[in-house]
């Protein structure tokens, strides 16, 4: 809207930047905002809004890792340690099945102070899951 208009309120959520993942509207390296919800993660993006919701019961797990653990573990490859200026990122992992029951993943940065909040968000996730038993 016009810097008059009323625009929809939208509940903050934790900033980060999208990184990979299957989130087609959302830009590679674009700010967006991640919000954990009573039945889902709320991921939502402005220029055009875009929300996506995914269900709170298919997310496995959520990882925090530093960029040159993310970089070696995922990519395999670490940077050179930090240079001058830099300032300290964390990357965020979203393990998740699919609608068909595939294993997926998002991937999220934002620079480490969004860290906090991120690991508040999957000791949420982990104290709401539901108790498993299975045969191996």
């Amino acid at each position: 809207m016009g810097l008059f208009g009323k625009k929809e309120k939208i509940p903050d959520g934790i900033r980060v930047m999208y990184y990979e993942g299957e989130l087609n509207e959302f830009p590679v390296n674009q700010p967006c905002q991640i919000l954990l919800m009573e039945d889902c993660l709320r991921i939502t993006k402005n220029n055009p809004y875009t929300e996506v919701r995914l269900d709170r019961n298919r997310i496995l797990s959520v990882e925090v890792l530093g960029k040159n653990d993310y970089m070696q573990r995922y990519k395999g490859n670490a940077e050179s340690g930090f240079r001058k200026g830099d300032i300290p990122t964390s990357y965020y992992v979203i393990n998740y099945l699919d609608k068909n029951g595939d294993k997926k993943q998002i991937v999220f940065w934002s620079a480490s102070s969004s860290a906090l909040k991120v690991m508040r968000l999957r000791d949420e996730l982990a104290n709401k899951q539901k108790s498993k038993s299975y045969e191996i």
